[in-house]
């Protein structure tokens, strides 16, 4: 049995449920409350849409995507399984049902142009396919079983760009980002490059059940990776090949980071504070860090951060839904 309440103007019920995943998206803010499910709700006004809660397969909903009309959940407790939704018209609806995936803490997904990856965890990765109606394809299972905790798909579905554990004993170091071929047949993906990145491993920004601190995002041809010594700069050349890359010190154990216009807003930690960073890309050879703020927590770990029409949300565990100015 599926649940999803519709244009109601209550609010949401998620009691003793904490903010996972925030997004903005098509004048949509969505945020995750695990147990509690998917909220959903205009970005503007506030009024609340619709709350997916987890289906009786599913134990709770922890990350997701959307790409254009379609929603993909990820639950990542107990049997993982993923789901598709569509919304039209601020209707909601399931247009695949559940199906278990590989999984395993630190889980991600990204889904972009047909093509959608579920990144393992500690597991393996992996591929479907899905058309415009949200119909999944039959995956393909592939990658390290070292592990693979997030995954980002280029804005054109054909590449991914996934956070993995290389291993003790490689000439690289253990941990890092590698950039995978995807195209637009359902085969295994190829690597296309790999980077180890210092100090990148398990942190304090560790966040559970999804998430990991080695995140990433696109700024125009140069892939940003947030971790726990800092930030990585990575420049694309041709078909997503890894050219070089610069490290930037931000200070903090990152946890999350989103671009907006020509700034980065990273959040995690300075020593045991919970800190959101601006930092200026506009000259991306010499980042600068605009702005600091401490986050008024009661000491749970950010785990996720959106950037809105004149508002940043922060997903901040027990502390809630955090809502701040954009400057």
């Amino acid at each position: 049995m599926i649940i999803v309440l519709i244009g109601c103007t209550e609010n949401p019920d998620v009691p003793n449920h904490t903010p996972g995943v925030v997004k903005v998206v098509n004048g949509y803010l969505m945020v995750t409350y695990g147990e509690g499910g998917l909220v959903i709700s205009n970005e503007i006004s506030g009024e609340f849409i619709a709350q997916i809660f987890p289906s009786r397969e599913m134990n709770s909903i922890d990350d997701f995507d959307v790409d254009g009309d379609l929603i993909f959940l990820l639950d990542t407790r107990g049997r993982d399984f993923l789901a598709v939704y569509s919304i039209r018209n601020e209707k909601v609806e399931m247009v695949n049902a559940p199906i278990a995936v590989e999984g395993g803490p630190f889980n991600g997904i990204s889904a972009k142009n047909g093509n959608l990856i579920v990144s393992g965890g500690t597991t393996f990765l992996e591929r479907f396919t899905y058309s415009s109606s949200g119909k999944l394809s039959h995956p393909i299972t592939f990658g390290r079983d070292r592990g693979h905790p997030d995954v980002l798909l280029s804005s054109d579905g054909q590449a991914a760009f996934v956070s993995t554990d290389f291993g003790i004993g490689l000439d690289i170091d253990r941990f890092g980002v590698m950039s995978l071929f995807i195209g637009d047949n359902l085969e295994i993906p190829s690597v296309i490059s790999e980077l180890g990145i210092p100090e990148s491993g398990f942190t304090t920004g560790v966040t559970t059940p999804v998430g990991f601190p080695i995140q990433t995002d696109i700024y125009g041809d140069h892939l940003l990776v947030a971790h726990g010594s800092g930030l990585t700069i990575i420049r694309l050349i041709d078909n997503y090949v890894f050219q070089s890359a610069s490290f930037f010190n931000t200070g903090i154990d990152a946890t999350s980071i989103t671009i907006a216009d020509n700034n980065a807003f990273i959040i995690g930690f300075e020593e045991t504070q919970p800190v959101l960073i601006q930092i200026d890309l506009s000259d991306i050879n010499n980042p600068r860090v605009l702005s600091q703020q401490p986050l008024q927590t009661d000491g749970s770990i950010p785990t996720s951060i959106a950037i809105g029409t004149n508002d940043i949300y922060i997903a901040a565990g027990s502390s809630g839904l955090l809502t701040l100015p954009l400057n």
